[in-house]
């Protein structure tokens, strides 16, 4: 599964106008910066309610930005969450800060390209 799914994103470009995809993109990224910062603060690994929290977002951000990856992830830490599968929560956790700072850095490249 890709990281970026750039025909989502160029049908994303086609609805809301290509000058407003980098102003979306910002908000985007600065989302997931903020998710970084918060999970990486956290040390105790009983607080499921803010990882589940950050899930619920990100299934919807990250589908409508054509991030798969991430979405994919937050849609299954989501369900283990609501499940009450707390025992995955540390492992959940650090997976979902590796892939939020490698999605970060795939859309940051793309600003930049454009």
């Amino acid at each position: 599964m890709k990281i970026q799914n750039s025909a989502k994103l160029e049908q994303l470009s086609h609805e809301i106008g290509a000058e407003n995809v980098p102003i979306l993109l910002n908000i985007f990224l600065s989302e997931l910066a903020q998710y970084i910062d918060t999970l990486s603060m956290q040390t105790d690994d009983s607080n499921n309610e803010y990882l589940k929290d950050i899930c619920h977002a990100l299934k919807s951000s990250a589908a409508s930005f054509g991030a798969e990856k991430l979405c994919a992830m937050a849609i299954e830490i989501d369900t283990s969450a609501k499940l009450g599968q707390r025992s995955e929560y540390r492992e959940h956790r650090v997976q979902l800060i590796a892939l939020l700072r490698e999605t970060q850095q795939c859309y940051h490249k793309l600003l930049a390209s454009d």
